[in-house]
């Protein structure tokens, strides 16, 4: 936990990715870095009735967390951004947090 979800973005993206978005998150949010997980999401998208391949598409990151507040959030952003950008040459970046509640979070079927 966090868990950072990956669509639009190619294998060879997401793996590199994977190797800077846990250690800068971590220094940020002051979390251990094997708390965090990466996924890449397979995702189909379209753009006028053709298929967008991987890696040509709008990249959406998706963290889902325990709520740290809005200015954790716009910080995290930002970071994620910028790294995506040094992978990517998408123009548009989407970063989309889910919040957890807690009490909705087990690990190992004991509660968080």
């Amino acid at each position: 936990m966090p868990h950072i979800r990956i669509r639009a973005m190619t294998e060879s993206q997401v793996r590199s990715l994977s190797q800077v978005l846990p250690h800068e998150l971590s220094k940020l949010m002051n979390t251990p870095e094997d708390n965090f997980t990466v996924e890449k999401i397979p995702t189909v998208f379209y753009r006028g009735g053709a298929v967008v391949a991987d890696g040509e598409g709008d990249p959406m990151i998706e963290i889902h967390w325990f709520d740290r507040g809005a200015e954790m959030k716009a910080t995290a952003a930002q970071k994620v951004t910028e790294l995506v950008r040094g992978v990517s040459r998408s123009e548009y970046i989407a970063v989309v947090f889910f919040d957890l509640p807690k009490s909705n979070y087990f690990e190992n079927g004991t509660h968080f």
